[in-house]
């Protein structure tokens, strides 16, 4: 066995160095910890099942761990991976094509259990106490009426027979407070709310109507939501883009669940990233593939920002801007530029179709 495992990891170093980085001459590390570091999803190609999950350690000083759930479980995850959640002890990881859930250990990335029946769709969890609540689009994701929240018992890993119905096209999913605040984008088609779930109150709904297509969700340091409402793209009769609806930066109060303020995107515009760090806010900008930033008490948009080129995850932590330049059919990077002096400081090769960072 540990003759497979160290024959198993150096074929995951060969994989590493693929592809080039600036630190090319560091070797990845191949650890049993993977606590106080960052942490890389990718979906993989699409319709291979090949989703993998890659480490950077806090001090960035080593390429990434790729394919670490492969590693150290001897198997890949089996699925295209949405995204993943975090709670003290252990990381859930959303396989979105296979109906699945995998939970492991947070540290050591050992499986510990899966979730395999239940979910229909299943996109992105929050996790309150000791349960998490997993937004899911249903087995029919152009019917308006089968959208729901998944409840998972964490202490007994198993899914709880009753889920909580919510309007059409359910998305990214965040927690404040006993409540649950979840973005409609509207699966395949469109919707415009943001639904509040009061825990507290036998799991009542409140829906707080914003722009077209509300996805990424943020709570700030108050305790109230910022919301990247996305905009509609409109179609013509032979599928050609006709055009897109507004797109915004929305803030809501938790008190009143009401839109005190957004920020529109000038016609035919819009944002498709959003990230904050002690009051300000960021966004990327796929038509000129830059990443603004904004106070969170701006009233008007920026008018210049970092150009990173296309991608397709951020994230932003200690002044440094998290970003992933995505590939499907070779490994993606992963790109952490230092925003006081706007200079990258660091690149290193992750999992295809890399998407999502945490920090673990």
């Amino acid at each position: 066995m540990k003759i497979t495992k160290s024959i198993f990891k150096l074929f995951l170093i060969s994989l590493v160095f693929t592809s080039c980085s600036n630190n090319e001459e560091e070797f990845p590390e191949i650890s049993g910890n993977y606590k106080d570091g960052v942490i890389v999803s990718a979906e993989g190609s699409f319709g291979n099942k090949d989703g993998s999950i890659s480490y950077v350690n806090e001090n960035l000083n080593r390429l990434a761990t790729n394919f670490m759930y492969t590693g150290v479980n001897e198997a890949q995850l089996g699925g295209l991976i949405q995204s993943m959640a975090f709670s003290d002890d252990e990381a859930l990881i959303v396989l979105n094509d296979v109906n699945t859930i995998v939970v492991v250990d947070r540290i050591t990335f050992e499986k510990k259990y899966e979730i395999t029946s239940g979910l229909d769709n299943p996109r992105y969890i929050a996790i309150v106490d000791d349960k998490a609540y997993v937004t899911n689009w249903g087995p029919d994701t152009f019917n308006t009426n089968d959208d729901y929240l998944a409840v998972i018992n964490l202490t007994t890993g198993t899914l709880e027979a009753s889920t909580i119905s919510l309007s059409y096209g359910v998305e990214q999913i965040v927690a404040n407070n006993n409540k649950l605040y979840v973005t409609h984008t509207g699966a395949w088609s469109s919707n415009n709310i943001v639904s509040v779930v009061d825990l507290s109150a036998g799991n009542a709904v409140t829906e707080i109507e914003v722009n077209d297509n509300p996805d990424d969700i943020i709570v700030d340091n108050s305790g109230n939501l910022i919301v990247l409402c996305e905009g509609n793209t409109l179609y013509n009769a032979d599928w050609s883009v006709a055009g897109i609806t507004t797109s915004s930066i929305s803030f809501i109060n938790t008190s009143t669940n009401t839109v005190t303020n957004k920020i529109e995107f000038a016609d035919q515009e819009k944002a498709s990233l959003l990230s904050y760090e002690n009051g300000t806010i960021y966004y990327y900008k796929g038509a000129d593939s830059t990443v603004y930033s904004i106070n969170e008490s701006a009233t008007t948009l920026a008018t210049s920002g970092i150009n990173t080129g296309s991608i397709y995850g951020m994230s932003v932590k200690d002044n440094k801007l998290f970003t992933t330049s995505y590939s499907f059919t070779a490994l993606s990077k992963l790109m952490v530029t230092d925003l006081s002096t706007k200079e990258a400081i660091y690149t290193s090769p992750v999992g295809l179709g890399a998407s999502k960072i945490y920090f673990n």
